[in-house]
């Protein structure tokens, strides 16, 4: 009985540990497809130590980036309630795709955490948690607070869609406050 008690509190300690929460509870797909459990490669592992509320990140083809910021928003998700994330990208297909990494982990948590925080509303541009937090999807944003914004491929926006370039620097950008975080990535 001892050793059960004590082998969950050892859980209840490593769950506490945002870093060991990253590379431990979180599975992703790699280049063939395979289920593989995420742990930071060498560039992850960089931004990871100098992660700031503000980050611009010149990123260069399959370093994983999006998929550190898509671990970093479930995790900020699933272990702080009532947080609002939202995810933009040159086309909404594009931001769908940065969704379903964010479920495909989802799904490999142990059902432990999967009873205690469930999925409450699941589409194509929005994940709700059973804890008042929620991820959407989508080209802009505007309205409402978030405390995670990640825009992907915002050089590319800026070139290709100067108006939508405008609406998520006057809209998007707009939504964040003191204190809260934003991912602007995009390759030179």
């Amino acid at each position: 009985m001892q050793q059960r008690i004590d082998a969950r509190a050892k859980v209840l300690d490593l769950l506490k540990d945002r870093t060991w929460r990253m590379n431990n509870l979180y599975w992703v797909q790699d280049e063939t497809g395979r289920a593989v459990q995420f742990v930071m490669n060498d560039a992850q592992r960089k931004l990871w130590d100098d992660i700031h509320y503000l980050n611009t990140i010149l990123k260069a083809r399959q370093l994983g980036f999006s998929t550190l910021v898509a671990m970093f928003i479930l995790d900020t998700c699933l272990f702080r309630e009532g947080t609002s994330a939202g995810i933009i990208d040159a086309t909404v297909d594009d931001a769908k795709l940065k969704l379903g990494k964010i479920r495909f982990a989802y799904e490999r948590l142990p059902d432990q955490i999967k009873a205690g925080i469930p999925i409450l509303t699941d589409n194509a541009q929005e994940i709700k948690f059973g804890n008042g937090s929620s991820v959407k999807v989508g080209t802009s944003h505007r309205g409402g607070t978030l405390q995670i914004l990640h825009v992907s491929e915002f050089g590319k926006i800026s070139a290709q869609y100067p108006d939508k370039a405008r609406e998520i620097k006057t809209g998007a950008f707009g939504t964040i406050h003191a204190g809260q975080m934003i991912f602007v990535e995009s390759t030179a």
